[in-house]
């Protein structure tokens, strides 16, 4: 009973490890959650016949959403904790997350029930100038909310 406890929390403490070292870069866990998502995805469309093609324009409408967090992150990085991590989130860090779980879950459905993922590609493609502005204009601004960075931009 002692030993399994200790492997127990053993166990724990190496995936708390992992975890902490992969989300002390926000950009390094998003990127290897989302590599998840690609293979998860692709060994699902593997078991339900899934054209590829389509599988890899579903990714590529993901890829905006990916690419204006990490612009975000680079550009000015959030003093908040990762959304995995306790602590204060910051709000571009939990939007792409919800649209992550979003995509995911609609994705997930299409490939299950065979849907049209052209179409669902088109879906989260049309969203991405929306959500990728948002995260970028919160990343330009300055800390104290003013825009007087992007005034000067404008200039």
């Amino acid at each position: 009973m002692l030993h399994s406890q200790i492997y127990t929390l053993n166990k724990t403490l190496y995936m708390t490890g992992i975890l902490r070292r992969c989300c002390d870069s926000k950009r390094e866990c998003m990127t290897y959650l989302v590599m998840l998502l690609w293979i998860g995805l692709g060994v699902l469309g593997f078991f339900f016949d899934t054209n590829y093609t389509h599988l890899a324009a579903y990714f590529l409408s993901l890829t905006g959403f990916i690419m204006s967090y990490m612009f975000g992150e680079s550009y000015r990085q959030s003093k908040d904790s990762s959304i995995f991590m306790s602590g204060k989130t910051s709000k571009r860090e939990a939007i792409m997350y919800l649209t992550i779980a979003m995509w995911t879950a609609i994705g997930v459905y299409g490939v299950i029930e065979t849907k049209d993922l052209m179409a669902l590609s088109a879906y989260f493609a049309a969203l991405t100038p929306f959500v990728g502005a948002y995260v970028i204009a919160d990343s330009v601004k300055s800390e104290g909310g003013s825009t007087g960075d992007i005034q000067q931009l404008n200039s």
